[in-house]
């Protein structure tokens, strides 16, 4: 199935604070959340399956510079499985636009399916922030994918 993604509401931001919660170890809080909604250069997009109203899904993410900068991407447990996650990191690489040279996200080494999310999509593993998450001391896998070739 094709999903819409479509820009977050900030009628949205009790829906994404539960994904949050029951999606990560170390969900990020309502200031979090709302800090990144006014960042500079800060885009949110969330999906929302058809006939509900309800957030299934959402990403964030930043341009910076000449580069995407993936900040947080979930689906709802209820909705894993269906292709979101996919879409919406499609629409991000979309949004990017022509500007951007690549994206860069970080992500833990543990979690399988993300890894094979990002991989289906280019993305390579480029370097390691030790200790990144501090519930476990997990490292944080930086990668990146090029989205057009560097200039000499």
């Amino acid at each position: 199935m094709t999903w819409r993604p479509e820009a977050l509401r900030p009628a949205d931001l009790e829906a994404v604070l539960e994904i949050e919660r029951l999606s990560f170890a170390c969900p990020w809080g309502r200031l979090s959340v709302e800090g990144e909604l006014s960042g500079p250069g800060a885009q949110q997009l969330v999906i929302r399956p058809p006939g509900s109203g309800a957030v299934a899904a959402y990403i964030f993410f930043r341009r910076i510079a000449d580069e995407v900068h993936i900040f947080r991407i979930a689906v709802a447990p209820a909705w894993r499985r269906r292709g979101m996650g996919a879409q919406l990191v499609d629409a991000c690489l979309q949004a990017a636009g022509s500007g951007a040279r690549a994206a860069l996200l970080e992500m833990r080494p543990s979690n399988a399916e993300a890894m094979a999310l990002y991989r289906s999509f280019g993305f390579q593993v480029v370097g390691s922030r030790p200790g990144y998450y501090p519930d476990r001391r997990e490292d944080a896998l930086i990668l990146r994918k090029q989205l057009k070739e560097e200039e000499l």
